[in-house]
């Protein structure tokens, strides 16, 4: 386990230290003057958003994982913005988890972009819509990539990240190529069968725990396993995430030259639609 390192409001050239080597940082200090940080209580989500119709994911067991046929699908539910929210906020009767997960915020939720402010550190050119996400303490997205770089600013409540490098792919084991969720890890982290997966052992990582008011830089294709953790003042945990295109010269990494590979099998599904 290796510690990540903290800067304070760097300037977008200090940034380019960590930016260029795509080496993990947290950034504090740059989201003091984003309203979302007061704003965002459950009463101002609920008056502002209403009943507007969410796809949330549900789990009986808060790891919110799919499966290489449909991937994703199966964990979805729609319901009102209001009536998730109040799901979050009473007592817990189920084994149910809910999240509202990675979605668009100018598109579905435009009454709360201008409490934001897009981050200096990246391209705008390069910057895609800025996501949401919404859920509770206990929520865990399991170890996976993403093929784009990634400023993950911290809103309400804590989460703590496992980050692991993408030279160490092959001991993570993701899921097929042509699967749904290639991106994903096939082991159980907190849990591992080390049988099944002999290799996870060698595998180093960093670890971090952060806080309201911080962003961390997740490089393109560092594989991260992300736990929301429990907040006694308010159950609401909320992020947002800034997604920048990468430079082509990160395809020649492992997961990245993987992701390549998909592209047939990306086409060929889209030509039976």
């Amino acid at each position: 386990m290796t510690q990540i390192e903290r800067i304070e409001q760097p300037t977008r050239e200090v940034f380019q230290n960590f930016l260029s080597p795509r080496k993990p940082v947290i950034i504090t200090g740059a989201m003091k003057s984003w309203n979302a940080l007061s704003l965002w209580t459950a009463d101002y989500l609920n008056t502002v958003i209403g009943n507007t119709q969410v796809d949330i994911s549900v789990s009986q067991n808060s790891l919110f994982t799919g499966n290489q046929e449909n991937g994703f699908a199966k964990l979805r539910q729609k319901m009102n913005f209001i009536e998730f929210i109040n799901l979050l906020q009473k007592e817990k009767s189920t084994d149910n988890y809910y999240y509202l997960q990675q979605q668009s915020i100018p598109a579905n939720f435009p009454e709360i972009f201008s409490d934001i402010e897009l981050p200096e550190y990246f391209d705008k050119k390069l910057l895609t819509d800025p996501t949401i996400w919404i859920g509770s303490g206990g929520n865990i997205s399991p170890l996976h990539y993403d093929a784009m770089d990634n400023l993950f600013a911290q809103v309400s409540g804590r989460k703590r990240f496992l980050l692991f490098n993408p030279q160490q792919t092959s001991s993570l084991y993701p899921f097929p190529a042509n699967s749904k969720i290639p991106h994903m890890s096939q082991i159980n982290i907190d849990q591992p069968d080390f049988d099944k997966f002999p290799n996870f052992p060698k595998a180093k990582y960093f670890e971090c725990v952060i806080q309201a008011g911080e962003i961390l830089f997740i490089p393109v294709f560092w594989w991260h396993q992300v736990y929301s953790l429990e907040n006694s003042n308010n159950k609401l945990n909320i992020s947002v995430n800034f997604w920048s295109k990468p430079p082509i010269s990160q395809f020649f990494t492992p997961p990245g030259r993987r992701s390549l590979a998909q592209i047939p099998a990306i086409m060929k599904r889209a030509l039976k639609l």
